[in-house]
């Protein structure tokens, strides 16, 4: 198999099967839907790749201008790309060309669907193929009058629809759904090849269900991938970071969606649309925006990451609708919040530093008027118990200070006092029992995002963090918000979660000292 390993690739359909409810009877045996899975994702050839980004960005195709001749002979090498494909593939996919504006060329090749009751819906998977020829003022970051190659922007994307194409084509039966795949024209001009589709469509918009763009893949670092469309329709989070099989990609989801590449076309007329790019750079809108500063293996991830998202899209039963709100809320208030929030004073002491880095838990100060002080606390005692905590580590304790219930047993040994002291506290405040706050969001569905986390807490502890989506606990999600308050409340722990940050579903334990027997 060409350039993965045969465990890599089964893992990652694995992953896909399993988050569409996929049974899967043993590791050794894989369904009929892994087998199309497989099949795509082989005809994903790297080699391929860099020969169509580097003769897309070839001084000979002179920046590829709308228009010009170099955006022509761009689109002709597209045809001859096609036409190969065409006569190598399993399901033939049809080609025409939709002419506009001075001499601009939108090519949409489309791949009917399979399924008699869903292949009236369609999915789109698009790339702009043109770049800025010689440089403008209005579109070049300088200097202008040299060739804009535009490997990375977007040559790149170009190159990767076209394996899609060439991946989708070979499989025996098509996807559900239809697929159109565009390859866009005059972008750099002001989205007009997307915004000509969109106003003279080939298909009837409400017939679309998903838009898919493909912007800038070739520059990936630390494997960083804006994502921009997540909350046009409900659930889209959770799909992106579903496809996310190795965790190998960070998703720097965006709030807002600005008309800066051909998604916004889309997004403006309803239709739910993701876009990915992999971030501006040094290069952007310069000459020096050529094949040999690619990413070469992270093209190849992010073309794959975009055909299991097409996969999916295309094939799910159900496809989210477009979310209204989307088109004038507000980013969300917990969008950029990350930081735990201090602690409250619930004792009333500061420890002795060097002492607590040594697990030691001696009292360098007590607060005056403090729970501490009115039960005796003194500097220099040493604290050997206090509620369920026995002398274990100073994080256990801290957490255990911020959940402890009224009235708190402690023993403290005092210096030259032979036996230990015994008292009751009254802290003060509420304990918590996780140390977080979550609320609803309408764009995620069935899970509850995290507002704050209280430092020290048991969830501060096991790394959930303000942002965080949580997509279950314990293997089942979530109606409400309130759904999980009382869950958390009721059920005993260990707490497992299933969170999601930055397109990255891990495992989360939350352990609570005092739930232990």
């Amino acid at each position: 198999m060409k350039r993965s390993s045969e465990s890599h690739i089964r893992g990652l359909i694995l992953g896909i099967l399993l988050f569409q409810g996929v049974a899967v009877s043993s590791s050794n045996s894989l369904s009929s839907d892994a087998i199309v899975i497989r099949t795509g994702l082989s005809r994903i050839d790297g080699d391929d790749l860099k020969r169509h980004l580097t003769t897309l960005a070839s001084d000979s195709l002179e920046g590829r201008e709308a228009g010009a001749r170099g955006g022509k002979a761009a689109a002709a090498y597209l045809r001859s790309v096609l036409k190969s494909i065409r006569e190598t593939s399993r399901s033939l996919p049809i080609e025409t060309t939709q002419e506009f504006g001075r001499d601009y060329q939108n090519l949409l090749v489309f791949l009917p669907g399979s399924d008699e009751t869903l292949k009236h819906e369609v999915v789109v998977v698009g790339a702009h193929y043109d770049h800025v020829g010689f440089g403008k003022a209005s579109n070049s970051r300088g200097p202008i009058g040299h060739i804009h190659n535009g490997a990375d922007d977007n040559a790149s994307g170009t190159a990767a629809v076209l394996e899609l194409i060439e991946a989708f084509a070979s499989l025996e039966t098509p996807p559900a759904r239809s697929i159109l795949f565009a390859f866009w024209d005059a972008e750099e001009a002001g989205l007009l090849g997307s915004k000509h589709w969109v106003a003279n469509p080939t298909i009837p918009v409400q017939n679309l269900r998903f838009v898919l763009n493909i912007d800038m893949l070739g520059r990936l670092r630390d494997g960083r991938v804006i994502t921009v469309g997540w909350r046009s329709a409900p659930g889209l989070r959770p799909f992106l970071a579903s496809h996310n099989i190795a965790n190998d990609l960070l998703l720097a989801y965006q709030p807002q969606v600005i008309a800066d590449s051909d998604h916004y076309p889309f997004y403006a007329a309803g239709v739910p649309v993701i876009h990915l790019d992999t971030d501006k750079h040094d290069d952007y809108h310069r000459p020096s925006d050529d094949p040999d500063k690619i990413n070469w293996d992270g093209l190849r991830r992010m073309t794959e990451y975009s055909y299991r998202l097409a996969f999916d899209a295309a094939n799910r039963p159900d496809f989210p609708r477009f979310r209204r709100e989307a088109l004038s809320e507000p980013t969300p208030s917990w969008f950029n919040s990350k930081d735990a929030t201090s602690p409250p004073v619930r004792l009333g002491v500061h420890w002795d530093q060097e002492q607590l880095r040594k697990n030691l838990i001696v009292v360098s100060q007590v607060t005056p008027g403090s729970p501490a002080a009115t039960a005796g606390l003194r500097a220099a005692d040493h604290i050997v118990r206090l509620g369920p905590w026995n002398s274990g580590t100073a994080d256990d304790l801290k957490m255990i200070i911020q959940t402890v219930k009224n009235p708190v047993p402690i023993r403290v040994e005092r210096p030259g006092v032979a036996t230990p002291i015994e008292m009751n506290i009254n802290f003060l405040g509420t304990p918590v029992r996780l140390g977080a706050s979550w609320r609803d969001d309408t764009a995620l569905p069935n899970c509850v995002v995290i507002t704050h986390v209280v430092a020290e807490s048991p969830a501060d502890r096991a790394g959930i963090a303000a942002g965080d989506v949580i997509l279950d606990m314990g293997g089942r999600s979530f109606a409400t918000s309130e759904e999980m308050r009382q869950r958390v409340l009721s059920e005993r722990a260990p707490f497992h979660f299933r969170v999601e940050r930055n397109g990255r579903i891990r495992e989360v334990v939350v352990e609570l000292i005092e739930d232990a027997p």
